[in-house]
């Protein structure tokens, strides 16, 4: 029986409405502008698409959003992937938002959620720690009792957005072992006493840094869940979290693939243009191949979360295959284009650079296979 993974009427017009938007706001010119300068984002687009009600679309009307489906973020994280918005919506309004959603306390749902999707609030995931592993194992920052709160001691690497963020949803061990039993997530205040970051130099140009906590006070009413039983609500967001990252990587492959193709018909070599060239064609050729099939998983995933059913396995899937892809298409693009898409000023280098950042954020693709491998009872 055929699937039919076609976005419906109101999703596509969302999906016009982002692509005319952000072709607006955000050309290649005003990227290198953002990643040249301080924020790693632009306010001011933040909140028009707070404005456009992008930044609550999933939320429940009482806490600010506009009571949508998973399925209508799709179309926007795809437009944001073809224009290369540098933005925190991931971390912020799906795996801090949809943890708090799921997870957090009443209170912090009507604190936090209306002031997300209102674009006046910015939430930071903090879980990377120097070891560089992902995962459960690789918790080690601790959050040690003192009375009926806690105080936070560790480093966090790869934190997206730290001078602008309100908060940090750092994960945390509050108990033994190495598994998810023991984790937990506080939402800190980012200018707490004892807090303290620096800049993180990347290949992606992001707003990456190093946050520093050092015996960060953690009020009882900042712990988002069950004290040793974060990691599954936090796992889940970032599992959907993924899938949307895949979506990114489907759009910036078709910015490559447009790129690319143009560029094969355009480039001449031997007095015919490269693209009727068999071995060019075969490159060209693979960035549309990855960039559908990432398309399809990524679909099938989202589809499945939105009609909530399991979804573990097609979003390990998707995501594994989106984190290949992310480093597939753009390697065969820079084939195609030979050198000259090595130097900073070509565009397709702001997408390759790009997707080393896609390749490793909310795990790598080891990470997903491994929690396919699970989900299949592996």
């Amino acid at each position: 029986m055929a699937i039919d993974l076609s976005l419906n009427e109101e999703q596509v017009l969302v999906q016009a409405s982002a692509n005319e938007f952000f072709r607006d706001r955000c050309p290649t010119s005003v990227v290198r502008d953002i990643l040249d300068g301080t924020l790693g984002y632009s306010p001011d687009m933040w909140r028009e698409m707070a404005g456009l009600g992008w930044l609550g679309i999933t939320y429940p009307e009482a806490y600010g959003g506009t009571g949508g489906r998973f399925l209508d973020l799709y179309p926007i994280y795809e437009e944001m992937g073809r224009f290369l918005v540098p933005s925190p919506h991931l971390d912020t309004v799906v795996v801090a938002g949809e943890t708090v959603l799921r997870a957090g306390t009443e209170a912090q749902k009507e604190e936090l959620l209306p002031s997300i999707a209102a674009g006046d609030r910015i939430v930071s995931l903090a879980i990377h720690e120097p070891d560089g592993s992902f995962g459960p194992g690789g918790i080690g920052c601790s959050a040690t009792p003192r009375g009926s709160d806690h105080v936070v001691t560790g480093t966090k690497l790869l934190v997206g957005y730290a001078p602008s963020a309100s908060s940090f949803l750092c994960v945390t061990r509050t108990g033994g072992g190495s598994g998810p039993d023991g984790v937990s997530l506080f939402l800190l205040d980012a200018h707490a006493s004892g807090v303290s970051w620096t800049a993180l130099p990347n290949i992606a140009g992001n707003a990456l840094y190093a946050v520093t906590f050092d015996d960060v006070s953690a009020p009882a009413e900042s712990l988002v869940g069950e004290l040793g039983n974060g990691w599954a609500p936090l796992s889940a967001a970032m599992t959907r979290g993924a899938v949307l990252q895949t979506a990114t990587i489907v759009g910036a492959g078709r910015s490559v693939l447009e790129m690319t193709a143009e560029y094969a018909k355009d480039r001449e070599q031997f007095g015919n243009p490269i693209g009727k060239y068999q071995a060019v064609q075969y490159m060209v050729t693979d960035v549309l191949i990855d960039l559908h099939r990432a398309d399809l998983l990524a679909r099938q995933a989202a589809f499945r979360i939105d009609a909530g059913k399991s979804y573990e396995r097609e979003a390990a899937m998707a995501a594994a295959f989106g984190k290949q892809a992310a480093a597939h298409l753009h390697r065969q693009a820079h084939e195609v284009h030979a050198g000259v898409a090595f130097i900073l000023e070509h565009d397709l280098t702001l997408f390759s650079r790009r997707s080393k950042f896609w390749e490793n954020n909310l795990g790598d693709a080891r990470y997903h296979r491994e929690l396919l491998a699970s989900a299949m009872g592996i």
